[in-house]
């Protein structure tokens, strides 16, 4: 299954599945003011659980552990962990954000090769892994909605669908954190710069570095990997 290759999809394709990721991220941006919810905003359901699928990895990875995962929302969410260190509660935090665009990143290398189903059964290994922290019936069903789409696609779905839901999952982990940074730098304009909590504020607070240094780095890390798999996805 992880070497099996597939013919690389059409510009039509590629294009409509970055338009789907465009358009999230789009009305993230509007959704804060507006309130309204469409389907294309859920769609950010899919960089929720790996922002907060990061913060496990990374927790586990560095000798600590993870006692809950929970997706409250498309773009919120929270990972109650554990660390040894400090800096190993750094590195654990720092990953959130950065984990969806370089798991872009990676799935689009993938792509390039004709590896479609190795996207998918690592995403599929993804979702069995965050459902181990599952503890809400949100969260749960979230985890089982993505396992199910991507485990019936790898069994039936005909080339030119798995390739859709690959495509469109790389373009959405690429861009999916763009609407999170942007509520970042909102949050603080309209409260004066004053203790947040989320991500950024723990940083800072934990490393003296100011949250907008960490805002900026990954707004970066999102650009590149953006740059770097833009050739890679595109026919």
């Amino acid at each position: 299954m992880l070497n099996e290759t597939l013919p690389a999809p059409g510009p039509a394709l590629v294009g409509i599945t970055a338009f789907v990721a465009a358009a999230a991220v789009v009305h993230s941006f509007f959704v804060r003011t507006d309130g309204r919810r469409s389907v294309v905003y859920r769609a950010n359901f899919l960089g929720t659980l790996f922002h907060e699928g990061g913060h496990a990895l990374v927790s586990i990875l560095t000798g600590g552990g993870v006692l809950r995962v929970a997706i409250t929302g498309p773009e919120s969410g929270g990972t109650w962990q554990w660390s040894p260190t400090p800096s190993a509660r750094v590195l654990a935090v720092a990953a959130g954000y950065a984990m969806p665009p370089l798991a872009g990143l990676g799935a689009a290398a993938l792509l390039n090769r004709g590896l479609t189903p190795a996207v998918l059964t690592l995403t599929l290994a993804a979702m069995v892994f965050l459902l181990l922290f599952t503890r809400d019936v949100l969260t749960f069903a979230v985890v089982v909605v993505v396992g199910a789409v991507v485990f019936c696609a790898l069994r039936w779905a005909p080339g030119w669908l798995k390739n859709g839901i690959a495509y469109a999952e790389a373009w959405l982990l690429l861009t999916s954190e763009i609407g999170g940074l942007h509520a970042l730098v909102v949050n603080r304009l309209r409260g004066g710069f004053r203790e947040q909590e989320d991500d950024a504020a723990m940083l800072a607070e934990r490393t003296g570095i100011p949250s907008l240094v960490w805002i900026a780095a990954w707004a970066v890390l999102i650009g590149w990997a953006v740059w770097r798999a833009f050739p890679l996805l595109w026919p």
